[in-house]
């Protein structure tokens, strides 16, 4: 088994569909000397930014918070529920709770970043947000069985980001 994996490989090495090491893996120059990001952030039924320029923009990915700036490897990653944050090209810093999602960063120093649904984190209601806690805690420890411990730990990991991210305790 492993010689026939090992054959596999160099064969795969040697054929035109092996990568080309002289390929460069990290973020092309973008046109002009800017020192910033562009990007854009979609949902289904909105765009909320189209091409904008930042300096850095942080993302709630599923393995861990990372930032994007220009000159990012490329990447696609998915995204969590969490907050995205946009340090915008003068400064001002905005913030997002987006439900997950996909970032797909890009060589040009471009990234897309598509969620179902984005809101500011100001317009986050304190109190619906601390009842729908409290109703997901509720089903997650009374769910019965895998599928409904399932859907309740989808929402409770939710609404614990939202709580963290408009500063609701328990």
């Amino acid at each position: 088994m492993i010689r026939s994996i090992i054959k596999s490989t160099n064969t795969l090495l040697k054929s035109n569909v092996a990568i080309n090491s002289n390929k460069r893996f990290f973020a092309t120059e973008a046109a002009g000397s800017e020192d910033l990001l562009t990007f854009s952030l979609l949902s289904p039924h909105q765009t909320i930014y189209k091409d904008k320029k930042a300096q850095l923009v942080t993302l709630p990915g599923a393995k861990g918070i990372f930032g994007v700036a220009k000159n990012h490897v490329p990447r696609i990653a998915e995204l969590k529920p969490g907050v995205l944050q946009i340090n915008h090209e003068n400064g001002d810093l905005e913030k997002f709770f987006i439900s997950g999602g996909f970032a797909f960063v890009n060589p040009d120093t471009s990234c897309y970043i598509n969620t179902i649904e984005a809101v500011p984190v100001d317009q986050l209601d304190a109190n619906e947000v601390k009842t729908g806690l409290t109703r997901y805690t509720q089903l997650y420890n009374e769910a019965q069985d895998e599928n409904s411990k399932a859907i309740a730990l989808i929402g409770l990991e939710t609404y614990q980001q939202m709580a963290f991210a408009c500063g609701v305790s328990a």
